[in-house]
């Protein structure tokens, strides 16, 4: 009885500490404003306004929250849509995370990086809320599909990494463009890893532990999905300013569209994938 009132306790304390974090978000944007000589990589990762739609967006349907019955869509959508946009305001802090390290050296965007940490704390909240409270127990019954479109989204980036180490220039206007000898295939670990990780998550059985794949899942969800917009959206604005988006390299423009849209794509499919692994695990076994 004392778990479940501290549960609902804190069930109901959820949305009010989504809107204090939203109103942070806010809080940070506007004083971004207020400090000058800022690092200019910033403003490539999503356009101005999108904070404050993150925000507009995910309030309404923490308000519509405990509303009637009939507004259970609406406020799903309102708090969908605030929470992906959410995760857009986020993008670029690996790459932060980097730069404060001194693994990229280069300036470090203090303000955004303050922007974009609480705007990443506020899609975590945002996203229990959203994926809270199952309908019925029978929509444990999730789809598996979602695991194999995952697998499929995350092979561009190491079939071409790999065919271009094999001497392969699909893509390059000149061989080596991409790197020499193996080092291109250095460079597509990360995504070999994912491609495994989204077939795990197809089948339940248990040989490997389900809260360390849950945590797997979530985490590279959660990584991809900090990246994958911002990059479609520095190449959709360099294109439409008329710049030049490969920075004078010698890889052709279709291979970063390729490459960033399967990383924004595979974020959706691996979130679903996890989302689905997790209701379908977690449904008791008939004996």
């Amino acid at each position: 009885m004392e778990s479940q009132s501290s549960h609902s306790a804190g069930s109901r304390a959820e949305p009010w500490f989504a809107l204090v974090l939203c109103t942070a978000v806010l809080a940070a944007r506007a004083l971004e404003q207020l400090v000058r000589d800022r690092p200019a990589y910033a403003k490539t990762f999503a356009p101005y306004w999108l904070p404050l739609a993150a925000v507009g967006l995910a309030a309404a349907g923490i308000i519509l929250l405990n509303g009637r019955p009939q507004w259970l869509r609406v406020r799903r959508a309102l708090l969908w849509s605030g929470l992906l946009l959410m995760v857009w305001a986020a993008n670029g802090l690996p790459f932060d995370l980097l730069r404060l390290t001194r693994l990229i050296p280069l300036g470090v965007d203090w303000p955004r990086l303050a922007t974009r940490t609480l705007a990443l704390a506020a899609a975590v909240v945002l996203a229990r809320l959203a994926l809270a409270r199952p309908a019925a127990p029978g929509s444990t019954h999730a789809a598996t599909w979602y695991g194999y479109a995952a697998f499929v989204l995350a092979l561009p980036y190491p079939v071409l990494r790999t065919w271009w180490a094999l001497g392969g220039t699909p893509g390059l206007t000149w061989p080596g463009a991409a790197g020499r000898g193996w080092a291109p295939c250095v460079l597509a670990i990360p995504w070999l890893l994912a491609a495994a990780l989204s077939l795990l998550l197809v089948p339940t059985w248990r040989w490997v532990p389900r809260r360390l794949l849950l945590v797997a899942g979530w985490s590279a969800t959660a990584i991809v999905a900090m990246i994958g917009p911002a990059a479609c959206w520095a190449l959709v604005t360099a294109l439409v300013s008329g710049r030049d988006p490969r920075g004078g390299g010698g890889i052709a423009i279709w291979v970063f569209g390729l490459f960033y849209g399967s990383w924004f794509l595979w974020a959706i499919a691996a979130c679903a994938a996890t989302r689905s692994y997790q209701l379908r695990s977690a449904a008791p076994r008939v004996s």
